[in-house]
This record gives C-alpha cells, structure tokens and sequence, in this order.
C-alpha cells in the first residue's frame, strides 16, 4: 500500500555529482509505501516521482540519452537523486528519496 504524502513544487537545481547542469522548477509527488502488518501497516520507504522544467538551458533529452543518476537539489535544501524516465522531463527516484545534504 502507499500514500500521497507531499508534493512540492518550486525551482531547483540539476547537478551530475558535483557539477551544475541547469536550473529547473519541478513538481514532485512523495509516496510513503506500507507493509501490512498484522496489528497495523508500518511505514517502509519513500518513492518520488515528478516532472521538472528547464528554467534556463538543460536539454532534457540528452539527459535521458545519458542514462545517469542526477541530483535535484529543492529550494528547502533537500535533495533527491533521480534518474530521467523519459525526454519530456518526466522523473523518478532512484535510491533513498527526499534527503538533506
């Protein structure tokens, strides 16, 4: 099972490890997923999915091409690495979802 907890939206920045590759906005969606437990479910992990916007010059098609885990680091100063699903700037989380740098 799994619930929408959060969905921020606001302009951000792409990085590739330590490099900025381009300023952003995004609107993501947070899912908190469940295990079924006996008594009552207990929370497991966080999925993130969105879909981020170039603000300047990023092509997000080459992105996608390049298969590589980036890092969006949100105004709140959190961050989330994601891969790029497809050219349309569609994003998914890739290991521990939201997390402070």
């Amino acid at each position: 099972m799994q619930r929408l907890i959060e969905q921020p939206t606001d302009d951000g920045d792409v990085l590739e490890g330590p490099m900025h590759l381009g300023r952003v906005h995004y609107h993501l969606s947070v899912y908190q997923h469940f295990f079924e437990a006996d008594v009552e479910p207990v929370p497991t992990d966080l999925e993130v999915e969105g879909r981020i916007t170039p603000v300047d010059h990023l092509d997000l098609a080459e992105l996608h091409r390049r298969r590589s885990e980036l890092t969006l680091r949100l105004a709140d100063g959190r961050a989330l690495d994601f891969s790029m699903a497809n050219q349309g700037g569609t994003i998914r989380s890739t290991g521990r979802g939201l997390y402070r740098q």
